[in-house]
């Protein structure tokens, strides 16, 4: 344990507990598609190819399935996440709920993620116990373009009915989430989208949260101008109650090839370092403001989680305070998720759902992140390993 954990009594690196509802072979499997993950030239040639036998209609989900799918996807459908959900229940461990599909420039797409929504929340609201809460993605109700030329201050009047109508699915999505009583959480985007996203979900929140933080907007604590947001967000909020959840990022290739195109300033702070302060004033801005605040943790960083779970021992706030919840990938990080869960917190497991082939750019994003990232994927390696030396040990009676 480190000196945190013998602090709090908490421990984020059990394997025994994080792997629990995994098994043995299931292990095994996990530890070669992690390790694949951290060839990066490898992932990105075959993502690369994926992308291009999807396109051609080459039957490649199969092998989707076995792999990325099988790691990262909680299933193809609703009934296929409400089993996950259920395993996951067992340990204390609830889901957040995601059509994993991207950003969409096909009306007709656009309206079947609007439904799909809808029903998400109602299947939710049936499961409110499993699946508390739901994701979505508004460039999945309104083209990328529409938030960008929206956010630049310059929409279109060709595009302004698009726009309407994505504010329209949002509100109704929110309506509905407040009537089944399910948390919505609304994704971030891309710098260059965020600020019409952010204009319109404030403007939500202010109607719908009147009593309970129902909608979350999310912010990418990556970004140099973030923690002003927060800052800002939590000064405007007069009459409601917002809900945050707090990421670090995942954009930050993209974001800087944007910003150099365009000849702006890099929007991402510089290092690492700098990120994980900004994340954590962050964090205890909206902890201390938690009996007005709704907070969701949504890191894979130990440091960030443990501060949360100490600030809320050490303030004698309940563990299970409706405000806190705590979020990681599914596939990932499962020591973190089920120790806070062991320690009484209320914990998320970010499930995303969908067809494969609708679900691949998901999937591929999850797979180059690991391959940038190295201490992620060596650190799920590492647990991993550990598990499973201690299953053989316990096998073998040593």
């Amino acid at each position: 344990m480190s000196v945190l954990h013998v602090a709090t009594g908490i421990d984020l690196d059990n394997t025994a507990w994080g792997y629990s509802y995994r098994s043995t072979e299931e292990l095994r499997w996990a530890w070669w598609i992690f390790r694949l993950l951290r060839w990066g030239g490898l992932v990105k040639a075959l993502n690369g190819v994926g992308s291009l036998a999807l396109r051609w209609g080459l039957p490649v989900e199969p092998v989707l399935r076995a792999t990325l799918g099988r790691l990262f996807l909680g299933g193809e459908t609703l009934e296929e996440a409400l089993r996950v959900a259920k395993n996951l229940g067992q340990y204390g461990v609830q889901v957040l709920l995601d059509y994993a599909v991207e950003a969409s420039e096909e009306a007709s797409e656009q309206e079947s993620a609007f439904l799909a929504y809808q029903e998400m929340i109602r299947f939710a609201g049936q499961h409110r116990e499993l699946i508390p809460s739901v994701a979505v993605k508004l460039t999945a109700l309104a083209p990328p373009l529409v938030w960008k030329q929206k956010s630049a201050g310059r929409l279109s009047s060709a595009l302004t009915p698009l726009y309407e109508k994505g504010v329209e699915r949002t509100r109704a999505l929110a309506q509905l989430a407040v009537q089944e009583g399910v948390i919505l959480m609304v994704d971030a985007e891309e710098s260059w989208l965020q600020g019409a996203i952010d204009e319109l979900v404030e403007g939500l929140m202010a109607e719908v949260n009147k009593e309970h933080p129902i909608l979350y907007t999310t912010v990418q604590m990556y970004r140099r101008d973030r923690l002003e947001y927060v800052q800002g967000l939590l000064r405007r909020m007069h009459g409601y109650k917002p809900g945050i959840k707090l990421v670090r990022g995942a954009y930050v290739e993209k974001e800087r090839r944007h910003a150099a195109e365009y000849g702006w300033p890099d929007p991402i702070h510089p290092d690492k370092v700098s990120t994980d302060i900004a994340y954590d004033q962050a964090l205890m801005l909206c902890l201390e403001a938690l009996s007005e605040v709704g907070l969701c943790v949504a890191t894979h960083n130990r440091t960030s989680c443990m501060k949360a779970a100490q600030y809320v021992i050490m303030e004698g706030i309940d563990r299970q305070h409706p405000h806190l919840s705590f979020s990681q990938l599914y596939g990932m990080a499962d020591p973190l998720s089920f120790g806070l869960a062991k320690a009484g917190f209320r914990v998320y497991k970010y499930l995303p759902f969908g067809p494969l082939r609708r679900a691949f750019p998901y999937l591929s994003r999850r797979a180059e992140e690991n391959s940038s990232l190295s201490d992620q994927s060596g650190r799920e390696l590492r647990w991993i390993s550990e598990e499973l030396e201690r299953r053989q040990k316990r096998k073998s009676g040593k």
